[in-house]
């Protein structure tokens, strides 16, 4: 099998995709604590812990917006 050169850039994109289908198959559980674990985690991988808590939330709320899709926002009119 010959090996195939990944950039950076490619091994995070399949890194994300890998991510997303777990989360997909296993679910994801949300506490309280989830800040802290990701600011302690994010520490010792060597991360930005304030890059980390951005990225967990853009992924999260992706999440909730793929099982409950946003409503279009509707102006309900009072009548007098």
């Amino acid at each position: 099998m010959e090996s195939i050169m990944l950039t950076e850039e490619r091994k995070g994109q399949i890194a994300l995709l890998f991510l997303k289908d777990k989360i997909r198959n296993e679910g994801l559980k949300l506490s309280k604590d989830n800040k802290r674990q990701i600011g302690n985690t994010a520490k010792s991988l060597g991360i930005n812990p304030e890059e980390a808590t951005e990225f967990a939330e853009l992924l999260v709320r992706e999440f909730v917006d793929e099982v409950f899709p946003p409503k279009e926002m509707t102006c309900n009119k009072v009548r007098t």
